[in-house]
């Protein structure tokens, strides 16, 4: 029958609309993620195995015996133990962690090159996926992600931090307590990331303050508060969470231990001792055994023929380590602030992937003998355990990795007075923020423990993401500008009425296929606009003060 032929062909058009749209909307966003993971996870993928180091097998003891472990985390050890389904498969964990990574890394594009809306702008994904690309292959960020170790989470909680400040009126409650909580777990992960967070709340107050009593406005608007809440919140939890699976209610044990290790390769320790114990050989324990003394900190943690062995290792030592360091500082405070600068500008330029990851690490083998014995087999065949080709890997990509971790610092400071000249306050207060967590994570690691690649490596790889997101913003902004202005050029055309902006302004699209994100009209008008001061006395003259 005629009718039903028509039906029959309008059912077959509607069924290919609908898979058509299912395919656009669920099955290229799916294939852009698993793409994703396979790209931050290629060194895992490679070795067969996730990516171990020495401090692992403390992570893993922490979780197994509930017990406090000298500078590893419990957090993070039950972190391992949750997403590995109690221990069942270590592949859990690094791919809980890159989608975390993955989600928090389409937030900050969203945030820093604004779209319609967070997250991820209006594309499918794969946009999002050529920069995974650029960042698995170009830089460490795989290296972390497919790592058994809470050094990814030092730039997730950078991230969460920013997001938190500077775009809390565009997330969701739902983004915001997702964000919230990835920023939680990274801050009880590491000691170092909580110090770190600490230091940027107090660089966010400073940039508030300034917003309210000059410009840019925008730093009047951001938010410190959830900021400042999560750290403080973290701080609380920790021993929390420590007393109640352990007993013991206090941080991650070693800090005194790792001050004193850095004092000690700094020069200070010994410097100290040669004097005190001169006048009175008892005055410390350790005086019997200064001659004997290492040079770096790692011999003296790590040596097995360290002196801190005899002298009771990590538990029998730290008291005598915090008084150690109690007097360095009292003693030297000059020689200590600058040995400590020196340190943290080294830290600063070391940026090579792959340390550490070819040594035996004892530690861990040990660990999982003793608690993951069903995964020890799988654990040993691979290449890092085997001397296979993946630790070499690591080495073999700082040709194209240092390079461009040097280039993208070097962007990252062209920026800054590209942002100034464009009065945006938002590109500019991102850019200062991530120049202080680099310069921060350098000065609590290279100071307060001692140089080591890997401490700066895993964070530089957010500059990349920085610079181009913001490249994007200040290109769109240059854009806007130009087509808002009028033919006759008049002192600060750039700061004509929004609505003016609204009216004449073309929608800037995002011209690089890396990020596919485009900007509101509203935006792209307060963009244009911008927030810093004007800058000549004719300009400030003829333009209305908000």
């Amino acid at each position: 029958m005629p009718g039903s032929s028509t039906v029959r062909h309008l059912g077959a058009r509607l069924g290919g609309l609908v898979r058509t749209c299912l395919a656009r909307r669920v099955l290229l966003p799916l294939l852009a993620i698993l793409a994703a993971l396979v790209l931050m996870l290629w060194p895992a993928l490679l070795n067969g195995f996730p990516i171990v180091f020495f401090d692992t097998g403390g992570y893993i003891e922490a979780a197994a015996e509930r017990e406090l472990v000298e500078g590893r985390s419990l957090a993070y050890g039950l972190f391992l133990q949750a997403t590995s389904l109690n221990w069942r498969t270590l592949w859990g964990p690094v791919v809980a962690q890159s989608l975390l990574t993955l989600w928090l890394l389409r937030l900050l594009c969203a945030g820093l090159a604004p779209g319609d809306g967070l997250p991820g702008g209006k594309g499918n994904g794969f946009g999002a996926l050529g920069l995974v690309a650029v960042l698995a292959l170009g830089t460490g960020m795989a290296w972390y992600t497919a790592q058994l170790m809470p050094d990814i989470a030092i730039p997730l909680v950078v991230a969460t931090l920013w997001l938190l400040a500077f775009r809390w009126n565009r997330l969701s409650w739902g983004t915001r307590l997702g964000a919230a909580a990835v920023g939680l777990i990274s801050l009880l992960s590491h000691m170092s990331g909580m110090a770190l967070g600490a230091g940027l709340v107090a660089v966010l107050a400073l940039m508030k303050a300034i917003g309210v009593v000059g410009r840019p406005r925008s730093w009047r608007a951001l938010r410190l508060l959830p900021a400042a809440a999560l750290v403080i919140g973290s701080m609380v939890t920790l021993p929390l969470l420590n007393g109640a699976v352990t007993g013991e209610t206090r941080l991650t044990p070693g800090g005194p231990l790792f001050l004193f290790g850095s004092l000690l390769q700094q020069g200070q320790v010994r410097r100290l001792l040669d004097e005190r114990c001169a006048d009175d050989p008892h005055a410390y324990t350790l005086c019997a055994y200064r001659q004997r003394l290492p040079t770096t900190a790692d011999e003296f943690l790590w040596a097995e023929d360290s002196p801190l062995v005899a002298l009771g290792g990590w538990e029998g030592m730290e008291p005598e380590a915090a008084r150690i360091n109690m007097a360095v500082m009292r003693a030297y405070p000059l020689a200590l602030a600058l040995s400590s600068l020196q340190a943290g500008m080294e830290q600063f330029f070391r940026v090579q992937t792959g340390d550490g990851l070819d040594e035996f690490h004892r530690s861990t083998r040990e660990a999982m003998h003793q608690w993951l014995a069903p995964l020890e087999p799988a654990y040993l065949k691979a290449d890092q355990q085997s001397e296979g080709p993946t630790p070499g890997m690591a080495d073999l990509s700082n040709y194209l990795t240092v390079p461009l971790a040097y280039l993208a610092l070097a962007a990252l400071a062209v920026l800054v007075p590209q942002a100034v000249r464009r009065r945006d306050g938002m590109a500019l207060g991102a850019l200062l923020f991530l120049w202080a967590a680099l310069a921060g994570n350098a000065l609590i690691c290279g100071a307060l423990s001692n140089p080591h690649d890997r401490y700066q490596n895993r964070l530089v790889w957010l500059v990349p993401v920085f610079v181009l997101a913001l490249n994007t913003r200040l290109r769109q902004t240059e854009e806007a500008t130009d087509e808002a202005e009028p033919a006759l050029r008049v002192p600060n055309a750039i700061s004509l009425p929004a609505a003016l902006l609204r009216r004449r302004a073309t929608r800037p699209v995002l011209t690089s296929p890396l990020i596919d994100l485009g900007v509101p009209d509203g935006l792209a008008a307060e963009m244009a606009g911008g927030d810093l001061a004007v800058g000549s006395a004719a300009e400030r003259a003829v333009t209305p003060q908000p």
